[in-house]
């Protein structure tokens, strides 16, 4: 018996010591290297990078193409997984990776054509033998050899899968994910649709949401367009991948700056995920120099900064996505009528690879105005099918050009020519240099359509009146260079007009920009430390504007304790508040209680995740007369003021359920906790980051948001995917920054969340550029030509 006991325990023992090796060589396997020397294929000559404390890589190479070789590699090691899963969205082949669960995401994502798309731009690109050329090739070889000498990432190794060499298709394929998950049409125009359908005209005339007295409707209608709505924004959801959802950014001339130079200001919102949107790394060669913000296999950076000029973006909101009702020949369900004509429409045959599983072969058909999105975003066709028209998927791309242009731009004008030819999708790009200008331009080609307003409704395909023919040239677009008020700013809200008419799209509500305008008004002279805390800033203006409508509800029935501690609040979305906990709620069951029993609990159901319920929220509260107070299934007449008391009883009632009975306890941080979800986190949960209780929140600066509902945790789900500030007084010793989790997406990295808690604490670090400070860096990884 003790010979059995001692050979199980020795079984045991050697158990333990065979996972504890295991794991140690997973763990060392994949860990970026940072220090020593490595050969890499293709150098001509030895290439430095300095790794300084938060894992930013600052690569000193004697030639451009060593340069990009070397960051290619550097990316890989610490972002591979994210690249490659990138490139599988873009192109439609998230089965290959996780199996039949995802085919009908790829089956949507094949059906918008952006990998034929990304596959025909590239090789336009290489046909233009752009002086950019030889460096993206030189990057894709970096990626490649990493790929080819290294052992690949947990995450591929958890998934049993192998990992492609990169091509050049496949930037593009990246930066078509990008535009795609800008699009807020899939998600808004399917609603507005049904609601004009559905309701009187004048309740959108109400909210001022997208109505217009359209000379052409559509002939037919079907309940089930809004749930194209739901289609796409599931697909979003479940893809793991962040959305591109809005921003911040403001440029300040020297004339209102405290040091007589410019500082700049750029914080893009993006879903939250893990890894986080942006690699931080920091090129020079001879003749260039910069720092710059990178998506995962894309080169060339879209934010970036040098001694000369300092460039961000925010999201345009421009509509740039219109879906048309094609009318079927009842003789030949193979032709759509456009302009009196039968046309015959057009397919294209796919087929996904599912990993374990057999293939799937479907057709994606497509008109005039492109695919017939509806054949799979519902489950039974419709007998008028929805085509989509997408900007981005129709013109030549010129993404690479631009991006590498703007890095490089020596002047304004040099800039300004360099963003002229981005099409898609529509960014505000905002700029600062240290000639003391500051400028924003609105970049995207915009279509010139008959009727702002009706964009944001089904067309009637067959008449051919609204087809997307006529564009704005680019001169026209919005923009603002040196204005006298001596500052630029962007916060998604509606831009100027373009010849007298406001373009149509999917603006947020100016909230944020007024607070932008009122901060840096009120400063005498505006500094970096100004400029951090209207970063930071967590003010909440919607409810300092419609504060007296909802507390005069109240006012003779609610608690008088509790009724003055809402009345003292200072509108400051802490954590430690309990205000911000029943005003948020508060301001949902509102909504709720005022429009869903007009939509119904299908459409309420999507209209709440989209921007118009987002748009809708101060224009409504301040409209006493406004038709949705009634409930249309009472006989009473209800007003304003019946639905805010009953809002805020039912806000009382579900708070006190979740949160106890006791308001004085209720904290806005353990409602508002953010998780930096890792793509495979349900299953392996070490990889996500948090839960970690977070300040602020929606349409406050410090933009930490959250989708509205009546959930009990109001989790975060996007928000400043970096905080960034240029001061031109210093530039290599005064900017800053900082990442919602950290540079890596290597779970054994020391970077892979190093960041994390000193986001949600409104810290910042350095962006370091002071060539000394660099080379003192602990960590210094040499890459040398093979022999």
């Amino acid at each position: 018996m003790k010979i059995v006991l001692r050979l199980l325990l020795g079984l045991i023992a050697l158990l333990l010591v065979g996972a504890l090796v295991a794991f140690f060589y997973v763990k060392s396997s994949r860990t970026p290297t940072y220090d020593g020397e490595l050969n890499l294929e293709g150098l001509s000559q030895p290439v430095s990078v300095y790794y300084t404390e938060y894992g930013v890589p600052h690569i000193y190479a004697e030639t451009p193409e060593d340069a990009y070789r070397a960051f290619g590699y550097i990316h890989a090691q610490d972002r591979l997984w994210q690249m490659d899963l990138l490139r599988h969205v873009g192109s439609g082949r998230l089965s290959e990776l996780f199996g039949e669960s995802q085919v009908e995401n790829d089956k949507f994502l094949r059906t918008m054509g952006m990998g034929p798309y990304a596959k025909a731009s590239a090789e336009a690109f290489r046909a233009r033998n752009h002086t950019s050329l030889p460096l993206v090739e030189a990057y894709l070889d970096g990626i490649n050899e990493y790929i080819a000498t290294q052992p690949k990432p947990l995450e591929h190794l958890v998934l049993g899968v192998e990992i492609a060499p990169f091509e050049l298709h496949n930037i593009l394929e990246i930066t078509a994910y990008m535009a795609f998950s800008f699009q807020n049409a899939q998600a808004t125009d399917p609603v507005i649709t049904e609601m004009a359908h559905r309701l009187d005209s004048t309740y959108l005339q109400d909210l001022d949401l997208y109505h217009y007295a359209g000379e052409t409707t559509i002939p037919t209608f079907d309940d089930r367009y809004a749930t194209l709505a739901d289609r796409a924004m599931a697909t979003l959801e479940t893809l793991g991948v962040p959305e591109f959802i809005g921003s911040n950014s403001w440029a300040v001339s020297g004339s209102r700056t405290a040091s007589g130079k410019p500082i700049f200001e750029n914080d893009p919102h993006i879903g939250y995920a893990q890894p986080a949107i942006w690699y931080e790394a920091h090129l020079n060669y001879p003749g260039v120099e910069y720092y710059g913000y990178h998506l995962g296999g894309v080169p060339f950076p879209l934010l970036m900064h040098n001694e000369r000029q300092a460039n961000g973006i925010t999201m345009f909101m421009n509509d740039d996505m219109d879906f048309y009702v094609e009318e079927i020949n009842p003789e030949d369900a193979s032709q759509y009528r456009h302009r009196g004509e039968w046309k015959p429409i057009a397919s294209r045959d796919e087929v996904i690879q599912v990993k374990g599983g057999e293939s799937v072969p479907f057709t994606v058909r497509s008109t005039v105005h492109g695919p017939m999105v509806s054949d799979i975003m519902l489950d039974h066709p419709l007998q008028d099918p929805v085509a989509m028209y997408w900007i981005t998927t129709q013109h030549e791309n010129y993404t690479l050009e631009t991006l590498y242009g703007y890095s490089r731009a020596s002047s304004l004008e040099e800039f300004e020519t360099a963003l002229s030819r981005l099409h898609g999708p529509g960014l505000n790009i905002m700029y600062a240099d240290s000639a003391g200008n500051v400028a924003w331009w609105a970049c995207a080609k915009l279509i010139d359509r008959r009727n702002e307003e009706a964009s944001k409704t089904f067309y009637d395909g067959a008449s051919g009146l609204d087809d997307a023919e006529r564009f704005h040239p680019f001169a026209d677009n919005p923009h603002s260079i040196n204005p006298p008020e001596g500052y630029v700013y962007s916060a998604n809200n509606q831009p100027d007009s373009i010849n007298g008419k406001l373009y149509s799209g999917y603006y947020l509500p100016d909230l944020r920009a007024r607070r932008v305008v009122h901060l840096i008004e009120s400063e005498e002279k505006v500094t970096v430390d100004s400029v951090k805390q209207m970063a930071l800033d967590q003010y909440a203006p919607l409810y300092d504007t419609i504060q007296p409508i909802l507390l005069a509800s109240i006012a003779n029935s609610a608690d008088p304790d509790l009724l003055a501690a809402l009345r003292d609040w200072d509108f400051q979305m802490d954590t430690e508040a309990f205000a911000p906990l029943i005003y948020q709620r508060w301001m949902y069951e509102i909504i709720e209680q005022a429009q869903k029993d007009e939509l119904g609990d299908t459409l309420w159901a999507t209209y709440r995740k989209s921007n118009g319920f987002k748009v809708v929220m101060e224009r409504l509260l301040v409209n006493e007369a406004s038709r949705w107070w009634d409930n249309v299934h009472t006989e009473a007449k209800e007003s304003r003021t019946d639905i805010l008391m009953a809002a805020f009883d039912s806000t009382l009632q579900d708070l006190s359920k979740n949160w106890g009975e006791d308001y004085t306890q209720w904290r806005w941080g353990a409602a508002h906790p953010v998780t930096h979800a890792h793509t495979m986190g349900t299953a392996l949960s070490f990889l996500n980051v948090g839960p970690l209780e977070a300040p602020a929140g929606n349409e406050v600066l410090n933009n930490i948001g959250y989708r509205y509902g009546d959930a009990k945790v109001h989790a975060p789900t996007f928000g400043p995917s970096t905080r960034r500030i240029v001061d031109f007084a210093d530039v290599r010793n005064n900017s800053w920054s900082i990442l919602p989790t950290g540079q890596s997406g290597a779970y054994f990295s020391p970077h892979y969340a190093d960041q994390a808690e000193m986001y949600v604490r409104g810290e910042f670090r350095k962006m370091m550029m002071n060539h000394e400070e660099i080379q003192g860096a602990e960590n210094k990884l040499v890459l040398t030509p093979q022999n």
